[in-house]
């Protein structure tokens, strides 16, 4: 049996583990479900991914769980696109293809606005610009509790990621240190997830989908909206490392659903992505979460990098109406 297959196999393997108990007071629950929702912005494979579930919470263990064995592609995805346009693909391959395309873009810029529902709601904003060689990303998360801010750049020609820990002073802006941590490429991908020019954290394609609810569609304004239901555990992998270093999370958090709402124009340049998603997270105590995030993409639209503090415009006037069709 292929290993890949062996994965796929474990990932219905249950064990029931002992309840971690409910700790502190109501205040500290009020604060734990604001840290908690917070939004980021190898080869050879034996044991693969086992669930493991309790009354009060769930836990992943990733064993060794090799996430290559998943991913897609993408390159020969886009070449494929490019020699054919008109060749049959799969939502995922497609997804990829914009996704890969995308990335290939010397100057880009995105922004995301949403919220985290728990007892408290929390503003989410998130900022990603590319140019040339340079990478910067923001990502501010507040609610009445919780103030925190982030920021991280990357400079292709060398090697290391400057990574900023600051403080929220409304839902948009932030203020940040003047001196940074400081990580090589492979320390930041360890603690975070992704190096910032790899642009998406999540891992999509065939095998982190759930096929049959996956679709494709040609919208009326010449644009194509591509349905992705991904699979909780698969396709969250490196996402988990970055939120559970982030929110200083028990565990790794465990999702329960991850549903992706992708457009892209006539020439398949991403336009626009909603991320609808729900998930348990432990720090002291267990609680679920509902994300919803819209992303605004603009490939080959330049955007200088701001200064240390000064602010991103996150206003979405003009932005890519959703409900256009």
């Amino acid at each position: 049996m292929a290993k890949k297959d062996l994965q796929k196999q474990n990932l219905n393997k249950t064990s029931e583990t002992k309840p971690v108990a409910n700790k502190g007071k109501k205040r500290n629950a009020i604060i734990t479900y604001s840290l908690i929702a917070v939004t980021a912005i190898g080869l050879g494979v034996t044991t693969g991914v086992i669930v493991k579930r309790t009354t009060s919470q769930v836990v992943t263990d990733y064993g060794e769980f090799n996430p290559e064995n998943f991913q897609a592609d993408s390159k020969e995805l886009l070449r494929r696109y490019n020699m054919n346009a008109n060749a049959s693909f799969t939502p995922s391959e497609l997804v990829n293809i914009g996704l890969e395309k995308y990335r290939q873009e010397k100057y880009s810029y995105s922004i995301g606005v949403g919220a985290a529902n728990t007892i408290l709601k929390q503003e989410i904003r998130n900022a990603q610009i590319r140019n040339d060689n340079e990478y910067f990303e923001e990502s501010i998360s507040t609610s009445s509790m919780v103030k925190l801010a982030n920021r991280s750049r990357q400079n292709l020609e060398k090697d290391g990621i400057d990574h900023y820990v600051g403080k929220a002073v409304s839902a948009e802006v932030g203020e940040y240190p003047d001196n940074p941590n400081k990580y090589t490429n492979d320390e930041y991908k360890a603690k975070l997830g992704r190096t910032l020019d790899r642009m998406f954290i999540y891992i999509i394609s065939d095998d982190s989908v759930i096929k049959d609810n996956c679709t494709t569609t040609k919208r009326s304004d010449g644009y194509t909206e591509v349905f992705l239901d991904l699979h909780p555990d698969i396709s969250t992998y490196f996402y988990k490392i970055q939120m559970k270093e982030i929110s200083n999370l028990d565990n790794m958090p465990t999702f329960t659903s991850l549903k992706h709402t992708y457009i892209f124009d006539k020439d398949m340049n991403l336009k626009y992505l909603r991320v609808n998603e729900v998930y348990k997270a432990t720090m002291g105590m267990t609680v679920e979460i509902n994300n919803l995030i819209d992303y605004y993409y603009h490939p080959g639209e330049k955007l200088e990098i701001p200064n240390n503090n000064q602010p991103i415009n996150y206003s979405i006037e003009g932005e890519y109406d959703y409900g256009k069709n």
